[in-house]
């Protein structure tokens, strides 16, 4: 029996055999392999690259590749590369990316150049566009799309059936068709597959679920990420103060939107300003590194200075039992793995939304209880130690 797969299975593109073809000189074996790989393993080579190379790698590629990657390019260098295109290829780029593509792409802009780009596109695209900008870039309207499947309560299935078959091209998610009143305000939820089994003559409202969870469209879109990951959505409808349908957050930006807060979430732990951005470790500036990260460094300086006032004011103590300096690396190295080990609990916990504001002076006290607690546990043993295998000599 033979091993080939059937001729009609494309196999996986490796990211390695990808920056293969990138380093060598044939351009078309270089599209060819792109064409074959899936977007995901061409985002993970481009996250290698630095900025000149990310640059030359989005030049090779033609436009209609160009177009199947909007979602998976940082979008800093997206934008640099749809910038330099010809003014008929921008408009094909612009045209085939999503709403909450485009805006994304848009917001990475600066505001002034923002409506060269906008007077490209259609005037639907246009209007959609201009709607989404106005809501903050991290809040739940800024990362929704538009394009969702909405019918109204008062059609009955076969005429929800013929508007969704005429919008289905617009639509990003179907598995989940969302229900409004004639006001547009949302009511409710059903599936492609309980229209597609009911009666044609039944009303949309008769097999609805009224039981639908949303967000306000100004809520922080780590609020809504989270919903969709605690209530195990598809997605989660945004509505507007009068409870009107304004789009959806998808399972795979919710995905996105953890990644970067989580990815924050670490970054101020560790002591760093935790500013997202789309650049890898590689691709970030030195003179970022060092923005991001000295004020802290420095502020620790000035507290181990602290330190060592109190240990100079000690002196005569070292002076009369010198054997106390043996045992300071050991105070200061446990006192930073306590220290790592408490920030780390806590970090998780508040990233898992267990802790809050309000349990600030709980947090407090049941660190320092276990701090106190692995002291005299540590004291004991080295108290141990001294008096039964330290040398009398000492």
């Amino acid at each position: 029996m033979s091993d080939q797969p059937p001729p009609n299975v494309q196999q996986p593109v490796s990211p390695e055999a990808i920056l293969a073809a990138l380093e060598g000189d044939n351009r078309e074996e270089f599209v060819a392999i792109c064409r074959q790989a899936h977007p995901g393993d061409i985002e993970a080579v481009i996250e290698q690259l630095d900025e000149e190379d990310q640059e030359a790698f989005l030049d090779a590629l033609p436009v209609d590749l160009l177009t199947e990657l909007s979602d998976y390019v940082p979008s800093a260098a997206f934008e640099r590369r749809v910038r330099s295109l010809p003014e008929a290829e921008r408009r094909e780029v612009l045209e085939s990316m999503s709403d909450d593509e485009l805006v994304d792409l848009l917001q990475e802009m600066p505001e002034e150049e923002r409506p060269e780009i906008i007077d490209l596109l259609p005037e639907d695209m246009r209007e959609v566009s201009n709607d989404l900008l106005q809501f903050p870039e991290n809040s739940a309207g800024g990362r929704m799309t538009t394009a969702v499947g909405e019918i109204k309560a008062s059609m009955t299935i076969r005429e929800a059936l013929a508007l969704l078959a005429e919008e289905q091209e617009d639509t990003e998610i179907l598995s989940r068709i969302y229900v409004v009143d004639d006001e547009g305000r949302l009511l409710g939820k059903t599936r492609l597959r309980d229209l597609a089994f009911n009666p044609r003559s039944k009303l949309v409202r008769e097999i609805m679920d009224g039981d639908q969870i949303s967000i306000g469209a100004l809520a922080d879109q780590e609020e809504a990420a989270r919903m969709i990951a605690r209530y195990d959505m598809v997605a989660l409808p945004v509505v507007d103060s009068e409870n009107r349908l304004l789009g959806v957050i998808t399972h795979d930006d919710a995905l996105d939107i953890l990644q970067e807060e989580h990815t924050e979430d670490i970054e101020l732990a560790s002591g760093i300003s935790g500013e997202r951005g789309d650049l890898s470790y590689l691709q970030t500036p030195v003179i970022d590194h060092l923005r991001r990260r000295f004020l802290w460094v420095l502020g620790m300086a000035f507290l181990g200075l602290i330190s060592g006032t109190v240990l100079h004011n000690q002196g005569d103590i070292f002076k009369t039992h010198y054997v106390l300096a043996l045992y300071l690396p050991m105070v200061v190295a446990a006192g930073g793995n306590t220290g790592s080990q408490a920030a780390t609990m806590v970090i998780r916990a508040m990233s898992l939304r267990e802790l809050g504001p309000k349990t600030f002076l709980k947090v407090i006290w049941k660190e320092a209880r276990v701090g106190m607690l692995i002291g005299g546990l540590l004291g004991l043993c080295i108290g141990a130690q001294v008096r039964f295998l330290l040398p009398e000599s000492l």
